[in-house]
């Protein structure tokens, strides 16, 4: 029992992360959302101004231990509240609010 209150406390925090998020520091923005597998997403939105485009990429969230992070390439980067639910904190890419 105590392992499926872990599973279903994991998946709560995931929950209440899905939605819009603005970075605070110039990185891309980023949508947090559960796909039809029902894992969780993360897709990253950033627009060049100079050449008027924006470009998008997806990565899937992992969760190992109550630790959330997702994978880019061979890299790994954490992810956690920080003070608030309205707040995220991606290890490499800064801090995000809520939209």
């Amino acid at each position: 029992m105590m392992m499926e209150e872990e599973y279903q406390s994991c998946w709560n925090m995931l929950a209440l992360w899905q939605g819009g998020w603005m970075s605070v520091n110039g990185n891309p923005d980023v949508f947090i959302f559960q796909g039809y597998d029902s894992n969780y997403y993360l897709l990253a939105y950033s627009y060049d101004k100079e050449y008027g485009r924006g470009s998008f990429s997806y990565y899937e969230i992992v969760v190992d231990k109550e630790m959330y992070y997702i994978r880019m390439g061979m890299k790994s980067h954490r992810m956690e509240s920080k003070e608030s639910p309205s707040t995220l904190h991606i290890a490499g890419w800064g801090g995000y609010m809520k939209n």
